[in-house]
């Protein structure tokens, strides 16, 4: 009678929970059509990147558009000639009018309309080329001509182009203007085979080609999953619990990214599929456990064998999902907008399964007939027991052949192609290639030459310049050079092809200014010192590519010596920004390892066990590194990002494997593993759960995505490695030595599986900081490591100032000082007095805002409060060499930053750090910085005036660590070189964040004591 009341109790809240997920799932469905789909060639970039924003700077200069054009090709079809007739021209022109007229067109150029200027007896011709030149000559005229071919056509003369330049549109403007320019191409141009080409049709294509592939995968994922719960149980209830969990979940996850406004991209397209493995795996564990739990006690009833199932099953089903996400996690410490949506995507795909999986379980698990396993899924795992007659020797071998693999792995492969992820023999990636082929190249490459103004009116540097752009034409690997003498060629009205005088260059550059569109605005610059080189190059792999912009570096800097050179362009950044990414995303392995060692040590109640799990979470990593560099992938940024993933869920069966030994050896009195026991008791589980995820991730195998097809077989190859090190390796390890979760006694094999273990950990980890240091870190990095151990939004200390004159002579004060920088171009600091005693509950406060200073002084013996005016507000606090610019440690990140080299000063090694501050400074043009290149603090600073002389340095030392991994130095010494001034410092009873509010600086709260 007495346990009547907690069954009603236990089913009401069951049909609760039911009813509950049920409604939010049906609720949910309204926000699936908020969903999107994104594709960019940018998406792998990062923000704010100096690269970057080099190439803005050139592209605002020379009026380059930032939205890429849609390319249509035409290749005649065979037998039916060339283009070099007037039937097909007139055609082209016909079809060139009406696209520009389209709705989001701005521009269409091609063959039939590209503009020209002709001298002949009848004077200056201007209008389009090929209507002032004799149809005989058609071939002749625009082959010969760098501006027309290969662009507008194909050497051959079979392929046309016609570059349709468009405004900023919309994802659905864009797919509409691609729908209509193929179908209009199409039909306007029967006689050829109409490809459509460009970003924007890549985007576009694959942007549809994802929404497809999402459809595909899900219905893959539910077949592959539910074939192996198939394979594990013999009755239905199993299929039907995973069916409306996985359901419920996807759902769910879905509408939480519609409502945030996440996209699903390249990358995202993997949530269904990692919700459903997720899901599964969950379901897997638990209603195993089920029947673990009914075969121990056939005599519970149903109710009491679900309750003890899922009380067994939370704490470790909780920790897998934690520790798969933080694998996912790690992938925001990256600048990249993508790969950090991916992150949170996943987070949230992970623990909304977790959530929903856990809350479904118990009703439907007491509602539904309990899972009845079949007989090999619940057996003992008896494999096991061949694995523990040689565990010594299965232990070394797989350590040994991950020792080979991770140091394999230093000989990584740094070839990819930018287009080579596109779907084969699927129309925008033949157009591509075409493009590529036959078009004069996809890559740009931009080359910036600078001189003095007006330089580039000298026609000797013009006739330099042509042999330079003739020269760029025969390197291999270059498909197209244009540059400012081939528009000066095309429009000049002299008998030589340059202009032999600064007066007839002049002439042809008014001549174009003629135009409503002037190409020339596009190579040269307003004060004529700058010109412009266009070069396209052919999709080349990412290290040849990068040899061949050094090649073209070396040779305009050798033809114009004496002159700015600077080369931009996607194809001078983009492998190179995408390797810096790639060695990000390897080194973040160890960020997630780290935070899941965090995790496991509250998790466990012991660093020892936590570290241990990790030992065989090494053999992925290593497989890893291995494998790619044996095969020679290339590395991308889409397969770095498995290194951090597959962590994460390589580390499920560990936490199931341990928490079951962990929870056995608190049974025990003496404390002992049962290795064996517990391998037999979860050996099945992990396997079979393993199963799930490699059946889940076989299905990126049928992917239209090169990208996709090499993640999905690099995630098995992590997750049968996983396998290894958690299945083999971590129960034969423990069998050996079991000193290392049990009671410590000296052996031999303790020494030697430790080193073993240990070499292990530090060939792997060699390998991604050996990438990840091939040179200096960018600015940007190093920013971002200095800002996490520095800055502060406020903080208060006791500061022991000795102020030194020139002449020798000093004075001492004591004074406890508060600083606040809500923002970068707001910072506020009050300082009192504490000594000496004529002085004390004197106070000063100084506040900066959009470089503006005030100062306030309160005199505690009138009890006023005055303002400061009239001074120099490059003075310093109290008289001394510090100002509070000096105290700024959030100095605004507008600064041009620059780590300038790495240096070594009596043993230790440090990054010297240029910082450009003149725009955003009051007091200085620049600081140079000496930053440990251990720690990432600042040892030293050097600051010069606005003159650029040197005018200050200041010394920072004895630091110390505060909460939050912050660090203050204890002492600072600065030295004024140029009226020889000087400032001790010793700061004590640092308190950093306190959430100090704005009207503690206010010239009010300085009366207050």
């Amino acid at each position: 009678m007495l346990r009547m009341p907690l069954k009603i109790s236990r089913k009401a809240l069951a049909i609760t929970s039911l009813i509950g997920v049920i409604i939010i799932t049906l609720a949910s469905l309204f926000a699936l059509p908020k969903l999107t789909t994104q594709y960019s060639l940018k998406q792998f970039l990062p923000k704010d990147n100096a690269l970057l924003k080099l190439d803005e700077k050139s592209r605002q200069t020379f009026q380059l558009s930032e939205v890429q054009p849609f390319i249509i090709t035409a290749k005649v079809n065979k037998d039916n000639g060339d283009w070099f007739n007037q039937s097909k021209i007139s055609d082209l022109e016909q079809l060139t009018d009406l696209v520009s007229n389209f709705p989001g067109v701005r521009t269409a150029l091609s063959l039939a309309t590209v503009q020209g200027a002709i001298s002949n007896e009848n004077g200056l011709s201007v209008g389009p080329l090929l209507k002032n030149v004799p149809v005989q000559n058609w071939k002749s005229e625009t082959l010969a001509n760098p501006i027309i071919a290969p662009t507008l056509i194909s050497k051959d003369g079979k392929t046309a182009s016609i570059i349709v330049s468009i405004n900023r549109l919309n994802t659905h403007e864009l797919t509409a203007l691609r729908q209509n320019l193929q179908v209009t191409a199409a039909a306007a141009l029967p006689f050829a085979d109409v490809q459509l080409g460009g970003t924007p049709a890549v985007q576009t294509d694959v942007g549809q080609l994802l929404q497809t592939e999402l459809r595909n995968f899900v219905v893959l994922g539910f077949v592959a999953c539910f074939i192996v719960l198939a394979l594990i149980f013999s009755n239905f209830s199993p299929l039907i619990i995973s069916f409306i969990v996985i359901v419920c979940a996807n759902i769910l996850v879905v509408a939480v990214m519609a409502l945030v406004g996440l996209p699903f991209s390249i990358l995202s397209t993997t949530i269904p599929i990692l919700t459903t493995v997720d899901v599964v795996s969950l379901c897997i564990h638990t209603l195993l456990r089920y029947a673990e739990e009914k075969k121990a006690a056939p005599e519970k009833s149903h109710e009491d064998l679900v309750m003890t199932t899922l009380k067994a099953i939370l704490k470790p089903n909780m920790i897998a999902s934690l520790t798969t996400m933080i694998g996912f996690l790690s992938l925001l410490t990256t600048n990249v907008p993508l790969i950090r949506e991916y992150g949170v995507t996943a987070a949230i795909s992970i623990i909304t399964g977790w959530i929903v999986t856990t809350i479904l379980l118990f009703p439907l698990l007491l509602f539904l007939k309990g899972p009845q396993a079949r007989e090999w899924a619940w057996a003992k795992a008896r494999w096991g027991l061949y694995l523990f007659r040689r565990s010594g020797l299965w232990t070394m071998g797989i350590i040994i052949v991950s020792l080979g693999l991770a140091l394999k792995g230093h000989s990584l492969s740094w070839s990819a192609r930018l287009f080579d992820d596109l779907p084969q023999n699927h129309q925008v990636r033949l157009s591509t290639e075409t493009i590529d082929r036959e078009l004069g190249g996809m890559i740009p490459v931009d080359i910036e030459i600078a001189g003095s103004q007006d330089s580039w009116n000298d026609p000797k540097l013009i006739e330099r310049l042509d042999a330079l752009s003739a020269d760029l034409r025969q390197t291999k690997g270059i498909g197209s050079v244009v540059s400012l003498p081939d528009l000066v060629a095309a429009a000049s009205f002299q008998h030589s092809r340059l202009p032999a005088s600064r007066s007839s260059t002049a002439e042809i550059f008014f001549l174009y200014s003629l135009s409503n569109e002037s190409p020339l605005k596009n190579f040269l610059n307003a004060d004529s010192s700058k010109t412009r080189v266009s070069v396209r190059t052919q999709d080349l792999p990412g290290n040849e590519l990068h040899d061949l912009v050094q090649v073209v570096r070396e040779k305009t800097e050798k033809a114009f010596p004496g002159m700015g050179v600077q080369v931009t362009g996607m194809g001078s950044t983009i492998h190179s920004l995408n390797n810096d990414l790639s060695h990000e995303l390897i080194f973040g392995f160890w960020q997630s390892m780290l935070a899941i060692v965090v995790v496991l040590v509250f998790v466990f109640k012991s660093l020892r066990w936590s570290l241990v799990a990790c030992i065989p979470n090494l053999v992925p990593p290593a497989a890893l590194l291995g494998f790619l560099a044996i095969s020679e992938t290339p590395i991308k940024p889409s397969v770095a990002i498995i290194f951090s993933i597959a962590l994460g869920l390589a580390f499920n069966n560990t936490v199931y494997l341990l928490s079951r030994l962990r929870v056995m050896q608190k049974n025990t009195k003496s404390g002992n593993l049962d290795i064996e026991k517990a391998l037999w008791l979860e050996g099945n589980p992990c396997l079979i759960s393993s199963l799930t995820l490699l059946a889940g991730f076989s299905v990126f195998m049928a992917s239209y995505f090169a990208m996709n097809r090499i993640f999905g077989f690099y995630m098995l190859l992590s997750m049968l490695a996983g396998l290894v090190g958690d299945l083999i390796l971590l129960p034969t390890m423990l069998k050996s030595c079991p000193w290392l979760l049990g009671p410590l006694r000296f052996k031999k094999e303790k020494v030697m599986a430790t080193a073993a273990s240990i070499l292990l950990a530090i060939v792997v980890i060699s390998a991604p900081i050996k990438l990840w240091a091939q040179g200096l870190p960018t600015a940007e990095t190093l920013g971002k490591e200095m800002s996490s151990r520095i800055s502060t939004k406020d903080e208060t200390f006791i500061a022991e100032m000795k102020i030194i004159e020139a002449d020798g002579s000093s004075k001492e004060r004591q004074m406890q000082i508060w600083r606040m920088s809500p923002s970068k171009k707001d910072h506020s600091m009050m300082v009192r007095m504490l000594k000496p005693a004529d002085l004390k509950g004197t106070a000063l406060l100084a506040t900066m805002k959009n470089d503006k200073e005030d100062k306030w002084i309160y005199l505690p013996s009138s009890k006023q409060v005055r303002r400061l005016t009239g001074e120099n507000s490059k003075g310093g606090i109290l008289g001394s060499e510090l100002s509070a610019e000096d105290f700024d440690f959030n100095r605004d990140s507008s600064a041009t930053t620059t780590v300038k080299k790495e240096m070594e000063v009596k043993g230790a090694k440090f990054y010297l750090v240029e910082s450009d501050v003149s725009a955003n400074s009051p007091n200085y043009s620049k600081i140079v910085s000496y930053v440990s290149a251990k720690e990432f603090l600042p040892i030293k600073a050097e600051c010069f005036d606005k003159q650029s002389k040197l005018v200050k340095t200041i010394d920072f030392g004895d630091y110390k660590k505060l909460p939050g991994g912050k660090f203050r130095a204890g002492s600072i010494k600065i030295r004024n070189v140029q009226n020889k001034r000087g400032t001790d410092i010793t700061l004590s009873d640092i308190k950093i964040n306190q959430n100090l509010k704005a009207s503690k600086f206010n010239p009010k709260a300085l009366a207050d004591d």
